[in-house]
């Protein structure tokens, strides 16, 4: 198992909105991006919570398939709050 901060996600995810970070490139970054850069309101969402379990699960892992799938609800959350850079 590789280091969170070492889980490159499947391709950059760029945002947009000047809320959070402009580009998330690993899990750790994404992590980070959910608990320290969300407003406590958006956090607690259930598009976020999804998201940071899957994250979480991807980091404990480190396979493939689970960042994958992690980057995929990340994106879905970005993109239902207008963040996400298509």
């Amino acid at each position: 198992m590789r280091p969170t901060n070492s889980i490159t996600l499947p391709q950059e995810i760029r945002t947009t909105g000047g809320r959070v970070r402009p580009a998330v490139r690993t899990v750790s970054e994404a992590l980070g991006l959910i608990d320290q850069e969300l407003p406590a309101e958006l956090r607690s969402l259930p598009r976020w919570t999804f998201a940071k379990e899957l994250l979480q699960m991807a980091s404990s892992t480190g396979s493939k398939k689970d960042v994958e799938i992690a980057s995929r609800q990340l994106r879905q959350a970005l993109s239902n709050e207008g963040w996400l850079v298509e």
